[in-house]
């Protein structure tokens, strides 16, 4: 029986409540903005752009990675992106270095490609997260960083007792580090769930 990014079968999740579900989901939140941090810190410890909330859940399925089984009900997975303009950057395959280097540190597995006119690294972590730094012409490096699929019972119940405690607020910039809160389950809920 395949298992998720936390190493669990669909079985294991099965004997879960929507409130421990919940508390998972925080926890890989919580995991995903340490990874961020550190990457971030590689090239820039100033202030980085946001490109919208990220404490919802992304739909599942076969988008990320394969996880046999896995659909838009019964899995999910989490992103999150920023952006930073180095002055005078122009997008030369020589930037991802700083990045590539601090791969290298941690001893994850990593390449390089060239989409198109930019250029982009990157690395899997040991606890099946991925990371991708990618430099483009204009001047705007995008860090992104994802997790592998999870299961879950149900992506719709999940997606709401999250989203429902997030207020979807974000800064518009912020340093390495530094993000809202994300809500713990006993938080009222916030936002009307979508009909």
């Amino acid at each position: 029986m395949p298992t998720d990014a936390a190493g669990l079968t669909q079985e294991d999740v099965a004997a879960m409540s929507l409130h421990e579900e919940f508390d998972a989901y925080r926890q890989h939140y919580h995991h995903m903005q340490e990874l961020l941090a550190g990457a971030q810190r590689a090239v820039n410890d100033g202030p980085w752009d946001w490109t919208g909330s990220d404490r919802g859940t992304e739909v599942g399925g076969d988008g990320v990675a394969p996880l046999a089984g896995s659909d838009a009900v019964n899995s999910y997975f989490l992103r999150t992106d920023r952006i930073w303009e180095p002055p005078g950057a122009t997008g030369d395959a020589r930037d991802l270095q700083p990045m590539i280097d601090y791969f290298d540190e941690q001893g994850w597995r990593h390449r390089e490609g060239h989409p198109g006119r930019d250029h982009d690294t990157w690395a899997k972590t040991d606890d099946g997260w991925q990371i991708e730094y990618v430099v483009q012409p204009n001047g705007r490096y995008v860090l992104t960083v994802y997790s592998e699929p999870f299961w879950t019972n149900d992506g719709d119940a999940l997606s709401e007792a999250v989203g429902g405690r997030n207020d979807g607020v974000h800064p518009e910039e912020s340093l390495p580090g530094e993000y809202p809160p994300f809500p713990v389950w006993d938080d009222p809920i916030v936002s009307p769930p979508k009909i």
